[in-house]
Formats: C-alpha cells, structure tokens, sequence
C-alpha cells in the first residue's frame, strides 16, 4: 500500500493513536493498525512537520504544586479581539485562549495561577501591550473529571485501544499525592514538552544520563501523574471542527454523577467540577452545528441533576499547552 491508496481515515486512525499513546513507535502503531511501518512512519512526519499535531506533556498543577488550574471568561472591544487572544496566549502561565463565536468581544483563558486563586483580576496584571479586557467570571477547577490529555478521537477499535494502552506507564496505586519537582525532574518534564516522542537515548544525551537513567525519570513523572503525555491535533483532520464550551448549573448532589457520565463521552475532550455560578465546564468537539444539538438535547438532556445550561460556539483556539514550559 502506499500514500495515495490510504484516505484521510488512515491519518484520523494514526493520529487518533498517537492521542492514546503519544510515545508509542511507528512499528507499534502500524502493527496495531494493521498498516505497514513506512507508511505509517511517513504519515507520522508529515503531520509534525505540517504542526496537525503536535507532541507534549502537561503538568498537572496540583500535584506538581505549580499552582491552580482557572479559566477566566473575559470581554473585550471586538476590535481588539484578535489582539487580545493572541497576547494572552504568549503570555506565561496560560495554557490556551479560546474565542467566542458571535462577535460579542468575549474569550475564554486558561492559566495556571501561582498560590491562592485570589482577585480575578490578579491574572491579567503584568500583561503589557493588550487592550482592556474585563473578567466575567473565574472559575477555579476543584476537580478535573477529564484532560484534553486523555481525550482521543473516537475513531478506533475497542481492541486497537487496549494494545495502544498496554504500552504505557501506568500510574502507581492509590490517591495522588503532591511531588516536589527537582531540578532534574524540571528538565526532564521540559524537553518532554517540547517533545514527548523524544527517544530515550537522545533524552540522555541532551541532559547527561544514560539511557535507563532517562527512561526511570520518564516513568516516574508519569507514574506519580505529574506530567501526562499529550498529542495536540488540529481538529480538522480528525473531522470533527466544531468545537464548544458547555456550562453547566448542576445540583451538588449530581456533581460527581454529571461529570463522570461526561468523561465518558466520545464528544467530550474536557470536563471539570468548578467554582462560580455554573458547577461544571465541559469541551465538545464535533462533527457539525446538528451533532452539537444532539449532544445538547440527547446526551445532556438525558442527564440527570442539570438545572440549565449555556452553549458557545469556540473560534480561534491557541496557545495549548504553553505554560507547560513557562511554568518551570
């Protein structure tokens, strides 16, 4: 087989993989698929190199103790939109940017806040050359039911995804805890999220270890769940361009049952418990406007302890992941 007789459904396959495992090799992920090495390796490239997807590992901020997790709503002239999305998302600690489809000068931001999430307005301090933004609301995650790092496109087989998972390092029993970071761990954690298929020998050689040296560093950052590998993909190859942010006023008693029927939702890369007016955010992705309104009136609706929920269209989505690095 070569390129020209495989579809776009081979690329939505591979990448679809690589979100399960970003790690694993061209020779594993064809064996899975059912696709000969070359080819696979071939479409590998070509999608890094066209930056479809991308490689990289975020923290988790808790238990790493780099700070808390907020996504602040934000409005701003629309003509000063693009300007104020774009400066947000190079700014350290913010994790993505996110407009609001409609021209109402609204926006979503996603950072990482050092210490106690206080003023809302603390985060926007010290952003020079942006235009005013006003924060609408702040929302402190209290729990996350699913990451983006642990969202894949619903593309593959029940038995394709249990031979991707066999292969990764798996977390150590019981309750996370809170890891220090040492400065090798810093380093580790920030040439992996510049690239998280970085082979193990050239870790080594880049920060003076032996192979089996970086292989233990790896593992233990992903064991105790301070990092999580992650495959950032461009929505459109994966066929599913509409992306939403749903809000949620839930009942405290549905909490913890809304958000884990949500993390198991094909649709759904992303979904938290919250602090605010609404209890839950939630990320969809779809195929179309008519998907999103089945997901809305079919899969929430059939949910129990939802009192109301709002529904945005998202444009524009940038920076993902940026802090990662800045953090350290």
């Amino acid at each position: 087989m070569n390129d020209s007789d495989a579809g776009d459904g081979l690329d939505q396959r591979i990448v679809a993989a690589l979100q399960i495992n970003p790690r694993a090799g061209v020779a594993e992920v064809g064996r899975i698929l059912g696709e000969h090495e070359r080819l696979v390796a071939r479409r590998v490239q070509r999608l890094l190199s066209a930056g479809t997807i991308r490689c990289t590992a975020d923290y988790d901020p808790l238990i790493s103790g780099l700070g808390h997790s907020v996504h602040l709503r934000l409005r701003t002239a629309t003509d000063c939109l693009e300007n104020t999305s774009q400066g947000l998302a190079k700014h350290p600690g913010v994790l993505n940017v996110a407009v609001v489809s409609g021209g109402a000068g609204l926006l979503w931001c996603h950072l990482l806040v050092e210490g106690r999430p206080g003023q809302t307005s603390l985060p926007l301090k010290g952003i020079s050359g942006l235009p005013d933004a006003t924060v609408v609301s702040a929302h402190t995650t209290l729990r996350a039911f699913r990451t983006e790092a642990e969202w894949h496109a619903p593309v593959l087989t029940e038995e394709e995804e249990k031979r991707l998972r066999a292969s990764l390092v798996q977390p150590l029993p019981g309750p996370a805890r809170r890891y220090d970071l040492t400065p090798t761990d810093r380093r580790v954690a920030e040439a992996l999220t510049r690239n998280a298929r970085v082979s193990l020998t050239d870790l080594g050689k880049e920060l003076g270890f032996s192979t089996a040296t970086a292989g233990r560093r790896v593992a233990s950052l992903l064991e105790r769940r301070v990092l999580r590998l992650r495959t950032v993909a461009d929505p459109a190859v994966l066929d599913r361009p509409v992306e939403a942010r749903v809000r949620l006023k839930v009942h405290p008693a549905g909490i913890e049952t809304v958000g884990a029927a949500l993390s198991g939702c094909p649709e759904v890369r992303f979904c938290a418990a919250v602090t605010g007016c609404h209890s839950i955010l939630a990320d969809v992705c779809v195929e179309d406007e008519t998907s999103l309104y089945g997901f809305v009136v079919d899969t929430l609706g059939a949910l129990p302890h939802i009192l109301d929920c709002d529904t945005e269209i998202l444009t524009h989505i940038s920076g993902y992941g940026s802090a990662a690095t800045d953090a350290s």
